[in-house]
C-alpha cells in the first residue's frame, strides 16, 4: 500500500507513556493535530485521532478533512498488518493539553464611550509562517469568539520598528481574513475606525 504525505504536511514522532504520538503540521494551518498509536495487553493496538482545536471552531473542521484521510490509512496499514478486527479503533476528539499552559500576550481595546472592550489585539511575536499565526488563532479562538469584538493577531516588525515599517497581521473575528502586511500608522487607522464605531 503506497501512501505519501503531501508536502505540505510533516510529522514528527515521540514516544510518550508507553505510546506512540504521531503530530502532523500543515505548512498553512498550523498544528492538525496528532494520532496515537497505544499497544494493548492482548497484542492489538488502539489508535486515537485527536484534532487540535476548540470543537465550535469552524477550523477545526477543516483540519480533521485533512487529517481524517491520514488516519484511514493507518487504520487500514495496521489491519493489514495485524489482520482485520478492532486492532485499530479510531476515535477524534479535541487534542488534549500537552504541557503547562501556554501565556499569550494580549490587549484588551475599551471603548472610549462605554468602557466595553471594542477590540482585541493577539501578539504573535514568534510567528512567521502562516501556520504561525494559525496556531495562535486555535490556541486563542476560546478566547476571542466569546468576547465577540474585531480580533487580530500581530506579528513582529519585519524590519526595523517604526510607524512605517509593516508587520504581517491576520484578523480572526468576527470574519477571517488572509494575512496582510501593514505599517503600524495604516492598522492604528482602521482600528480607530473600529472604536469610533462601538456603542453607535
Amino acid at each position: 500500500m503506497d501512501f505519501a504525505l503531501p508536502p505540505e504536511i510533516t510529522v514528527s514522532k515521540q514516544r510518550v507513556d508507553q505510546q506512540w504520538v504521531y503530530s502532523f503540521r500543515h505548512e498553512d494551518l498550523g498544528g492538525l493535530g496528532r494520532i496515537i498509536v497505544q499497544g494493548l495487553p492482548n497484542g492489538q493496538c488502539n489508535l486515537a485521532v485527536e484534532v487540535a482545536g476548540d470543537p465550535s471552531d469552524p477550523m477545526t473542521e477543516t483540519r480533521l478533512a485533512i487529517l481524517q484521510p491520514i488516519s484511514e490509512y493507518i487504520t487500514a496499514a495496521m489491519e493489514s498488518a495485524f489482520g482485520a478486527g478492532d486492532q485499530a479503533q479510531v476515535k477524534t476528539a479535541p487534542a488534549t493539553p500537552q504541557g503547562p499552559t501556554e501565556v499569550v500576550e494580549s490587549k484588551l481595546m475599551p471603548c472610549d464611550r462605554c468602557g466595553d472592550t471594542a477590540a482585541m489585539l493577539i501578539f504573535a511575536y514568534d510567528a512567521v509562517t502562516n501556520g504561525d499565526f494559525e496556531d495562535y488563532a486555535r490556541k486563542m479562538y476560546p478566547k476571542y469568539s466569546v468576547l465577540d469584538v474585531p480580533t487580530w493577531i500581530i506579528g513582529e516588525p519585519l524590519g526595523a520598528p517604526g510607524f512605517e515599517t509593516p508587520s504581517k497581521i491576520l484578523k480572526v473575528w468576527p470574519l477571517r481574513e488572509s494575512i496582510q502586511e501593514m505599517t503600524p500608522n495604516v492598522f492604528n487607522a482602521e482600528l480607530d475606525v473600529v472604536l469610533a464605531r462601538h456603542c453607535r
